[in-house]
């Protein structure tokens, strides 16, 4: 993937994660709904950490364009 296709997966997978947690706010206070709220946690913790990486990916491609132009 090249560096623009990289930041266009972190802003979808992001804008994923922001309405994840909007779902878990509006449900997390209600009993019946307690195992849902841990799955989706989990799910945000397994979205950020495919954002993480993808900045690392990201920041790895800048470095390799900067390098050719010195």
């Amino acid at each position: 993937m090249n560096g623009m296709d990289w930041v266009e997966f972190i802003r979808k997978t992001e804008d994923k994660m922001f309405h994840l947690h909007r779902a878990i706010d509006g449900i997390c206070n209600e009993s019946e709904y307690k195992e849902s709220v841990a799955a989706l946690t989990e799910v945000v913790r397994d979205y950020q950490v495919l954002v993480e990486k993808a900045k690392d990916e990201l920041r790895s491609v800048d470095l390799r364009r900067h390098e050719h132009e010195h």
